[in-house]
């Protein structure tokens, strides 16, 4: 039984003529004949009641057309489904993301994205970088967002988007306030700040300052932005952030100082270089990707690095 076959069936019952059905779909009368012949010699059972001018539906001929509507609308529902998908119109995307980035710049960027496909549901999860990275490597992401580098980057396809610096944030009374810069072995003996073990900035600044021949006084690790800055203000402690994340929360009380060398702060959207990439996932990396762009990241960042001073 082909699906066609059952098409040319219940336009025959419909128009409730062989000549009129066979024009409705574009084929020769007796084509059509010989079509629901076949039909019913598959089903091993008559279907039309014939007469000389006209004909009637058999008792199994109602049924199959009552059965048959219902399966021609779900088939059909099927291909546009389909093609909802394919155009992004519907689907789900999985997504993992530092919550510092999720807080500055997601809000505007999904909406946007709804504007465009209301159709795409969109499941976040707030994690550090490295955690960010092991989830799209495993396949429990589609999409991440990350500080780079990232282990085994062969695994990934990255674009950046960022391209920034970190910097040191002390309170208006600290002796370093008043330094035009501050080279990293001089954070030796400080009481320092700076995100937890999951992010990539934790190990890269560790590093560096194991390059400079010293551990750091890590006396408090967190991703919360507002926290580090509130006890940075409280002259707990200095703190090392990136630069754009600081900016909108900076006060007058706090103040930014460039660092050396410098702790650069890229951050790419990623996913697998290999396995299946669905539709919506595609439309929301190019979405993603296009909004950064639109940013004018490198003239912001120019422009950061230049206001870095006392508020």
């Amino acid at each position: 039984m082909e699906i066609q076959q059952l098409k040319y069936f219940i336009e025959v019952v419909r128009q409730q003529s062989f000549t009129k059905a066979a024009a409705q779909l574009f084929v020769t009368q007796p084509m059509l004949t010989r079509s629901i012949k076949h039909l019913e010699e598959e089903l091993n059972v008559r279907l039309l009641e014939r007469t000389s001018k006209s004909f009637c539906l058999t008792d199994a001929g109602r049924i199959l057309y009552e059965r048959v509507q219902d399966f021609l609308l779900q088939y059909d529902d099927i291909f546009r489904t389909m093609t909802d998908v394919r155009s992004a119109r519907v689907g789900e995307v999985r997504m993992s993301i530092p919550g510092v980035l999720l807080d500055v710049y997601f809000p505007t960027l999904l909406t946007g994205f709804h504007r465009h496909f209301p159709g795409i549901d969109i499941s976040v999860v707030e994690e550090g970088s490295k955690l960010v990275a092991s989830s799209v490597g495993s396949g429990r992401a589609d999409l991440g967002l990350v500080m780079l580098p990232v282990d085994e980057p062969y695994r990934f396809e990255s674009k950046t988007l960022i391209s920034n610096v970190c910097s040191l944030v002390v309170s208006r009374h600290h002796p370093f306030a008043k330094m035009s810069s501050i080279h990293i072995r001089d954070l030796k003996d400080e009481t320092i700040l700076t995100y937890s073990e999951t992010a990539t900035l934790h190990d890269t600044f560790i590093r560096m300052c194991g390059e400079c021949g010293f551990v750091p006084r890590i006396s408090y690790k967190s991703l919360m932005t507002r926290f580090c800055l509130k006890m940075v203000g409280m002259q707990q402690c200095i703190a090392v952030l990136p630069l754009p994340i600081l900016q909108p929360d900076l006060c007058e009380e706090l103040v930014t100082v460039p660092l050396e060398p410098v702790i650069p702060w890229e951050i790419a959207i990623i996913r697998r270089r290999e396995g299946y990439r669905s539709f919506a996932a595609n439309q929301l990396f190019s979405h993603i990707c296009d909004h950064f762009a639109s940013l004018d990241h490198q003239g912001m960042n120019a422009d950061l690095r230049a206001t870095a001073i006392s508020v």
